[in-house]
């Protein structure tokens, strides 16, 4: 069995110069950091989270569903608990856009004593709209806005890597 995931796109589209005072007050340090909303305001950026693990820590915010919660719903709700509440976001659509479907390693299915053999992820995409992400620090421990460019410093995971620039612009 799959373990239902849900994962959230979240997408700053180009930014004018009216939007860049909302991105920048979301700032966090300056145009060259890659936490910042107002670096690269002629780009879509897309928002990456860092899991603490060694392999393939870079990925969108996303989790498991709970009983009962749609896949917008298990987005938005791993999003801000990954990311804070800080962060608003427009949802595209309801209905995923994509699918993943992964088995996990048979060490972290026995270490782990887990019950599902991997992951299906669908994911949701959305707008950013206004705040920053915040990581928990325990689930999430560091952030980035990222353009498809720069994607091969972050990503490894090769098949993870082609879904993603299926969806970038």
């Amino acid at each position: 069995m799959y373990r239902s995931v849900a994962a959230i796109i979240v997408t700053r589209k180009p930014i004018t110069p009216a939007m860049t005072a909302t991105a920048e007050t979301a700032n966090v340090g300056n145009t060259n950091n890659v936490q910042s909303l107002s670096r690269k305001p002629n780009e879509f950026l897309y928002l990456f989270v860092k899991k603490p693990r060694l392999h393939n820590a870079w990925q969108f915010p996303q989790g498991g569903m709970d009983l009962g919660e749609t896949v917008s719903q298990a987005a938005l709700r791993e999003l801000a608990e990954e990311c804070g509440t800080d962060i608003k976001v427009r949802l595209m659509d309801q209905e995923p856009m994509y699918t993943y479907q992964y088995e996990f390693p048979a060490s972290f299915v026995r270490h782990k004593k887990r019950n599902f053999i991997g992951a299906k992820v669908e994911f949701i995409g959305a707008e950013w709209i206004s705040g920053q992400c915040k990581p928990d620090g325990d689930e999430i421990i560091d952030f980035a806005w990222l353009s498809r460019h720069e994607l091969d410093d972050y990503i490894l995971n090769q098949e993870y890597k082609n879904l993603i620039h299926r969806y970038m612009q």
